[in-house]
């Protein structure tokens, strides 16, 4: 019989300063639920996390514990390590440096008590320092990529209000049954690149059970990406695609459909949605109808994927010298538009605002399409199999999509 209604895992492959701010969010935990936190570490780091805990303890509903490591170990590794120690009902994976919420636990609780087939329950991850979405979920391209769903889109988005089921949610939140979590053995730790959660929520719906995104429940993740070794790349891709053949099938484009978006392609076959031509030219009358700068960013956050809005906000921007906020609505430009003339936009912005890193962010992006554009027959090849995969599936607009690629350089 468990102790515990709740046992908060968390992986601390970072720094100790990640796990000072996880812990210090931990006074947002509801006082009503019986829990326990534990924090897997490396010996190194152990004592001075032993000291954060002590500092921040008085304040916590339940007093932290370390599991004290030999050896640094994988993420994997160490929820898997946490959950055998764990005696609770239920489990909550947190990375070092997420920060907790008032209203992050209980509706995520909540969820699973009335939904004996719910498998995992996610909350929304959100950008402290922006405000926006880090993570909706988790989406498929259909060539297959997974992707988070409307990554950068104001938290406050409509589309992202949404209760919604997926195939699959990162690592980072998710909050199951100790039982559920037992029964399909944990973590697969052979991956290296972080595809263990997929092969996780690939055993959870072979399971038949739900994975669903609850966007009442909020978590806050910083702003990190970490880099990929391209032959872990490659292995991992090869163990996923052994272990969950036909687990996963592209669903972004109907999410994007039916949210009234359109979904095209890049000329180096990178999709993306956009908004519809009556949609642009609604919010270009409105624009119209007030033509100021506040207006502007008003639009643009009500709706994330306005290309004009973006043009005009950046341009006035940079006529009047602020180049600093100009970098950050270019930036986010490119991020929601993949193009080749705002990527150079970008650079040449970042460049007269002294701005060497979003320089070479954008110049390295620069050379990355380049390589792929020079490397026409992976990318034609790509094309077509796209083309006949989406003519087998009746997917008439992605077929269009595709064999509209192909007839642009005369291949069809």
């Amino acid at each position: 019989m468990t102790t515990n209604t709740l046992s908060i895992l968390v992986s601390c492959t970072s720094s100790t300063e990640a796990v000072a701010l996880s812990l210090a969010s931990l006074t947002n935990l509801p006082k009503d639920i019986e829990c326990e936190v534990l924090i897997v570490a490396d010996s190194e780091v152990t004592p001075v996390i032993s000291e954060l805990i002590e500092e921040v303890a008085p304040l916590l509903p339940v007093h932290p514990k370390v599991i004290k490591l030999t050896a640094p170990i994988s993420r994997a590794r160490a929820f898997n390590l946490a959950a055998d120690s764990a005696d609770s009902e239920y489990l909550f994976l947190l990375e070092a440096g997420t920060q907790v919420t008032a209203e992050t636990i209980a509706p995520l609780l909540q969820h699973l008590k009335n939904n004996p087939s719910a498998g995992i329950a996610a909350p929304l991850l959100i950008c402290p320092q922006s405000g926006r979405v880090q993570s909706y979920g988790t989406t498929f391209t259909p060539s297959l990529r997974a992707q988070p769903l409307f990554a950068s889109f104001p938290a406050t988005h409509p589309a992202v209000n949404k209760q919604r089921s997926f195939q699959a949610v990162p690592a980072n939140g998710i909050f199951m049954r100790a039982e559920t979590f037992k029964d399909i053995n944990k973590f697969d730790t052979k991956y290296k690149t972080g595809m263990e959660v997929l092969d996780l929520c690939c055993a959870i719906r072979n399971n038949e059970q739900t994975i669903d995104l609850i966007p009442q429940s909020t978590l806050l993740e910083p702003d990190t990406t970490a880099s990929i070794i391209e032959d872990d790349l490659s292995v991992d891709t090869m163990r996923l695609n052994d272990r969950c053949k036909g687990c996963f099938g592209p669903d972004k484009h109907l999410i994007a459909k039916k949210e009234g978006y359109q979904f095209t392609i890049s000329p180096w076959m990178e999709s993306y949605m956009i908004l519809t031509p009556e949609r642009e030219q609604e919010l270009n009358e409105q624009m119209m109808q007030s033509p100021d700068p506040s207006t502007c960013l008003a639009l643009i956050l009500e709706e994330p994927l306005w290309q004009t809005g973006y043009v005009q906000l950046a341009a006035y921007l940079e006529s009047t010298g602020k180049f600093e906020e100009a970098c950050g609505i270019r930036l986010l430009q490119t991020f929601f538009f993949p193009m080749l003339p705002l990527y150079r936009k970008l650079a040449a912005v970042a460049e007269a605002g002294n701005n060497d890193s979003l320089l070479q962010m954008a110049n390295d992006k620069l050379s990355h399409i380049d390589a792929q554009l020079e490397d026409i027959g992976t990318l034609t090849k790509k094309a077509a199999g796209l083309a006949n995969w989406a003519r087998k599936a009746k997917e008439t607009e992605l077929q269009a999509l595709y064999e509209g690629w192909l007839k642009d350089l005369g291949l069809l």
